[in-house]
């Protein structure tokens, strides 16, 4: 049987090329799938893109979602935003989740799942809560804990209590969207992870279990159930 089709939409660079850490594709690789790094384009091809697909991994960036898609004004410490890709892999998140297909958010691609739903960001930890989550290099090392709630998805993928993990963002949920459900937090009460309720598979995590999963099968574990909830839709 052939492999799980998981799209992951590639970031563009200042020079206009198409661009994505390998880490994500080499994570899903090893995991069992094929991964598909798809070129966000007009979010009208959203469908068309995803009818090739049988999952979605929606990756981070160096970039922030614009405040202005959940109501709130830019303050100084929000940074860039790349509207194009937002607005393409909003369209992607939203097509995919409406055509019940597995989704997984890392990172920024955490938040937007957030956001899709109606939910807020902190704009910057350091401001809003007076923490960093920011670990210096090496980046693929874990740098803090993470309390899994019980019950969870995340729970069945990388089992009970604590996962440590890596922080390499600036931003994080404040308040989830509709149907967001807060399942691991950070022991400064940051959230680090949501799922949807009533989906099958649609989780975020707002460390990079793809860096770590090279190392850590509880890592690569995240990114195996996105696989095979893929391969099980089918």
């Amino acid at each position: 049987m052939s492999r799980p089709r998981i799209a992951i939409p590639l970031d563009a660079n200042v020079s206009g090329r198409y661009e994505q850490p390998r880490a994500y594709a080499d994570a899903v690789a090893r995991a069992g799938g094929l991964p598909l790094p798809i070129p966000f384009a007009d979010p009208s091809l959203a469908a068309e893109y995803l009818a090739a697909c049988d999952g979605l991994l929606v990756a981070g960036g160096g970039f922030d979602i614009p405040p202005e898609r959940y109501g709130e004004p830019r303050r100084p410490g929000c940074g860039p935003s790349r509207p194009g890709r937002t607005a393409f892999e909003e369209a992607m998140i939203e097509g995919a989740l409406a055509a019940a297909m597995p989704v997984l958010g890392v990172c920024g691609g955490m938040q937007l799942l957030s956001v899709v739903r109606g939910g807020t960001l902190h704009q910057h930890l350091p401001d809003d809560l007076g923490v960093s989550h920011e670990q210096p290099p090496p980046k693929d090392v874990p740098s803090h804990a993470v309390d899994v709630s019980p019950g969870t998805l995340l729970e069945r993928l990388v089992g009970p209590g604590t996962l440590t993990v890596n922080s390499t963002h600036h931003q994080a949920v404040r308040l989830p969207g509709r149907g967001v459900a807060v399942t691991g937090r950070a022991p400064d009460g940051v959230i680090e992870s949501i799922e949807l309720e009533g989906a099958t598979f649609a989780l975020g995590v707002q460390w990079h279990p793809e860096v770590l999963a090279a190392h850590d099968p509880r890592h690569l574990a995240v990114v195996a159930g996105l696989v095979r909830a893929a391969g099980e839709r089918r």
